[in-house]
């Protein structure tokens, strides 16, 4: 019997593999795509879980807001640093809720309230354990008089305006002329460095000498005090170095000048100019 040759695949074209890709860039896209469906639904499912953690956060926080509140329950606010503010005054300016707590309190904000009174410099709050809220006060005080034609006002050494007050009242202290005090209660910043000065020098020459200062600031930069019957004048540099040179040599002047009025002049940076008032034209 006769063999066939072994010739039955000549010819005849080779078949791909059925573990090859045959167009291995369509396999590549289906990948890439299935990848990006598998990262979104992963973010998906993080989004879901956190919004579910947030919900149960926040219904736990209000199932628990009542005992959490009266853990930190303010049962006393404590005011101390009161010398003329009342404890009254200041509770008035803090609008304290009923409901509030320690945790639910800004003490910067309850600050700003309780410095919006004229006589309070500044306040500290701060949160005391268990129940206590403390409000230290500082107050302004008073340093100086403004006088003028429709009322006299109480100055503290910044120039504020704290009060309106009586003619005879504070006698003691200095007094200053020459100043707006509408413009000043308005909040003129200029206005208000120029009545600290004028405050300032008062206090310069109450310290020095005996006698009520009064404090002209009708020209702010050529400051015109009276004090003893003396007028003195003062230029537009500090204050202290004008005076300290007054002080330097007001020996002399007071042995070699005789009683009466005098007019002081400290204008100038390198000598003191007195004079006898009946000697001015």
């Amino acid at each position: 019997m006769l063999r066939r040759p072994a010739t039955a695949g000549i010819g005849r074209t080779k078949r791909p593999r059925p573990n090859l890709e045959r167009y291995p860039a369509r396999a590549s896209a289906r990948r890439e795509h299935g990848g990006r469906l598998r990262r979104i639904a992963r973010a998906a499912l993080w989004t879901a879980a956190a919004s579910l953690g947030a919900w149960t956060a926040v219904q736990a926080y209000i199932a628990a807001g009542p005992v959490v509140a009266g853990w930190f329950e303010i049962r006393e606010v404590r005011v101390t640093g009161l010398r003329t503010v009342t404890r009254e005054d200041v509770m008035k300016r803090l609008q304290l809720d009923f409901r509030a707590t320690l945790l639910s309190v800004s003490p910067a904000h309850l600050e700003s309230r309780a410095a919006t009174h004229p006589w309070i410099k500044s306040a500290a709050v701060s949160r005391l354990p268990m129940h206590v809220l403390s409000v230290e006060i500082t107050e302004r005080r008073p340093a100086a008089v403004l006088k003028a034609a429709s009322a006299n006002y109480l100055l503290d050494e910044e120039g504020a305006v704290l009060t309106a007050m009586a003619e005879h009242e504070y006698e003691d202290l200095p007094v200053v002329i020459g100043v707006d005090p509408g413009r000043l209660l308005l909040g003129d910043d200029q206005l208000r460095r120029t009545a600290q000065n004028a405050v300032r020098l008062g206090g310069l020459l109450a310290q020095s000498l005996d006698g009520r200062p009064e404090v002209d600031m009708s020209d702010p930069e050529h400051a015109v005090a009276y004090v003893q019957g003396m007028r003195f004048k003062f230029g537009s540099w500090p204050f202290d170095e004008q005076w300290e040179r007054y002080r330097a040599t007001e020996p002399a002047h007071r042995a070699g000048a005789a009683r009466g009025p005098r007019d002081i002049d400290l204008r100038f940076s390198d000598k003191v100019i007195v004079r006898e008032r009946e000697q001015l034209s």
